[in-house]
């Protein structure tokens, strides 16, 4: 490897922890603590305030479960590897922008959950993200000096359709927005069942 294209690996890995771990954080803010009006009873009008705010809680937990997925894919990623380009480091960064825009299309679906270009651009954000991991593991095959061993035929073909796992359930949740707006931010709840199901089909 040519002298200045080598990145810290420890840096790489230390700036994306740290990305995933605020943009997890920050999901939280998209639900808004109620406010009780004070000639009210907070123990009267609270819990109809909070049972409320389901879809923004809803959205939360399908977003935090999303970005769990997808940092539990970069820890196995980043497990093969053994040191870095400047290349693939730029793929990561660009991945990583797809996470912190994640907060912000989350908070679109919990505000405007019926509105299809909600959907919409949830649905494109953690496609992007899925095809860009996909894209990394690419990298990969095709530079295998970066690696500890090389990732034989077969792990890229487990690779590749793991990272189209995220894709498709946002393709689904393009398609349910059309007769069942309402219903589409389910599907992500696929992607855990779409990931053990291939870990399944390539462990037999």
């Amino acid at each position: 490897m040519a002298r200045g294209t080598e990145v810290a690996k420890d840096r790489v890995e230390a700036l994306t922890d740290g990305i995933f771990a605020i943009a997890m954080t920050l999901l939280v803010l998209s639900i808004g603590v109620p406010s009780v009006p004070a000639e009210l009873s907070p123990d009267v009008v609270l819990p109809g305030l909070v049972l409320g705010l389901w879809p923004q809680i809803l959205a939360c937990a399908i977003a935090f479960l999303v970005l769990m997925s997808f940092w539990l894919g970069h820890e196995q990623l980043f497990g093969l590897v053994a040191r870095l380009d400047r290349p693939f480091v730029n793929l990561n960064l660009i991945t990583l922008l797809g996470i912190v825009f994640v907060p912000f299309s989350s908070a679109l679906t919990s505000d405007y959950g019926s509105a299809r270009i909600a959907i919409w651009v949830f649905a494109a954000n953690l496609a992007a993200i899925g095809l860009l991991y996909g894209a990394q593991r690419y990298y990969l095959v095709r530079h295998p000096n970066l690696l500890h061993a090389p990732i034989t035929p077969a792990e890229a073909r487990l690779g590749y359709a793991r990272s189209l796992c995220s894709p498709a359930a946002a393709l689904l949740a393009v398609l349910l927005s059309f007769p069942a707006p309402d219903l589409s931010s389910f599907s992500y709840l696929l992607i855990p069942v779409f990931l053990a199901a291939i870990d399944h089909m390539w462990s037999r």
